[in-house]
């Protein structure tokens, strides 16, 4: 076990490394502490130990930096989608930074829920309540789909001259919004299924699926659209009601925890049932939330791993780290709320004046060119990642996003390239899937 002196230094690298590369349009933490176990062994780098620690730094970084991204350059994971339009809407008035504030709170919100609860109820419950959901995770993914699609009413066609064509208008933006889960599933079966991306690029062949789903299509509109962005303000300060902010962190961290909890579950999806059951109103409200269901979905989910009293293990980076090495004492559970508060201190900080950076250097760049040069930086990174054919994965899955775009329905019905093929797994069809479309299973 490490000493608390090295927990420090491996926590303050891990948080640097999170810092000085979070910021940078469709980059995830976890395709890099992949990269790192797979092209280097952990152990010439760091004692193994150490690497939960490092990862942590890194993940809580992550979850505080990638908020700069979203709002200034809309390119967003699978987590943050839902807020994209409310950023926007605060960067096109020049109020970018007061975005950012928005999500920092809401995350420091989240982050002291998640201390709080670490250090007295986590270790408890959670064995508990596994136990009592375990044997219906299958139907918990499926109600959870179900209500996707009953929660997006129909809101257009009133002002149509017939009544089959109201219907018609209504219900394209419902029946657009399953086209797009179902193919996305689809595209998401295939490539989890098949050898379409090699099998040395296991760990992040994911990535350019939600770079597409996600990323690009964004990036396509602020390039057709045009887009000019005013003189951001950087002044320290919000327009936000208290309890709007209390609300916003309560409802986050309910949905976080729902997405750190239930495997598959993104927050993305954990952010829109918790929202509709805390009736959030808002869009700083809604900001605000975004920052606070990050923190528990990300480091929640991470932090499960160092739990003494479970084997529960959530989420991509908790499950490549602990196939290197799994913290098993209560020392080090307790190291691991040490390294999340000093983490997020320091990310915070590194938040503000990054997003004060990028405010000012919006102000004297085109934001078209700025975009182009973002999609093609999404672009090298999927081939750097996956090679030519995480390419035309990266292709297909933005006209599956661009479609969610046609229809004005929801981005988040992309994560059916997630949920899906996981669905199809747990219920046994996949080899019958595989053979109805005439494909081969990866071996």
């Amino acid at each position: 076990m490490l000493d608390p002196v090295s927990v420090l230094i491996w926590t303050l690298i891990g948080t640097a490394f999170g810092v000085f590369l979070s910021w940078i349009p469709g980059f995830h933490i976890y395709n890099i502490l992949a990269l790192i176990a797979v092209v280097a062994p952990v152990a010439t780098i760091m004692p193994v130990q150490a690497f939960p620690f490092f990862a942590l730094g890194a993940l809580v970084g992550f979850v505080y930096l990638s908020s700069l991204p979203t709002v200034y350059l809309s390119v967003a994971d699978e987590s943050f989608i839902l807020m994209l339009f409310p950023t926007q809407r605060y960067l096109v008035l020049g109020r970018g930074h007061e975005a950012v504030w928005l999500v920092l709170l809401g995350a420091i919100g989240g982050t002291i829920i998640l201390v709080t609860a670490g250090v007295t109820i986590v270790p408890y419950i959670v064995n508990p309540v596994y136990s009592l959901f375990s044997p219906y995770i299958m139907w918990v993914l499926i109600a959870i789909v179900i209500f996707m699609f009953m929660s997006e009413w129909p809101k257009q066609g009133d002002r149509e001259k017939t009544p089959l064509r109201r219907l018609l208008v209504a219900w394209s933006q419902v029946l657009g919004g399953m086209f797009v889960f179902f193919t996305a599933g689809l595209l998401g079966f295939i490539v989890m299924n098949t050898g379409l991306v090699a099998a040395r690029f296991a760990y992040v062949r994911l990535t350019p699926m939600f770079i597409g789903f996600f990323g690009m299509p964004w990036v396509i509109q602020n390039i057709l659209s045009k887009t000019l962005v005013p003189l951001q303000h950087t002044e320290d300060k919000v327009e936000a009601r208290p309890y709007g902010i209390l609300n916003g962190i309560a409802s986050g961290a309910f949905g976080g925890s729902i997405a750190a909890f239930f495997p598959i579950v993104t927050g993305g999806m954990g952010a829109l049932v918790a929202g509709h059951m805390a009736s959030s109103r808002g869009d700083d409200v809604f900001i605000v939330s975004q920052g606070a269901n990050r923190v528990l979905y990300y480091v929640g989910a991470f932090f499960l791993l160092f739990v003494p009293t479970t084997t529960l293990t959530r989420g991509a980076g908790a499950w490549l780290v602990s196939s290197i090495y799994q913290p098993k004492t209560w020392v080090e559970y307790y190291y691991g709320v040490g390294a999340i508060l000093l983490a997020a201190g320091i990310a915070m900080i590194a938040t503000i004046y990054m997003s004060k950076l990028l405010a000012r250097v919006l102000t004297h760049y085109n934001y078209v060119k700025l975009s182009y040069a973002v999609a093609v930086l999404l672009v090298l990174i999927s081939y750097i990642l996956t090679g030519f054919m995480g390419i035309v994965v990266l292709a297909v899955a933005t006209l599956i996003g661009l479609t969610a775009v046609v229809f004005n329905t929801r981005r988040s019905y992309c994560l059916g390239g997630l949920i899906f093929p996981v669905v199809v797994s747990m219920t046994g069809y996949t080899g019958a899937l595989l053979s109805l479309l005439g494909l081969t299973p990866t071996l």
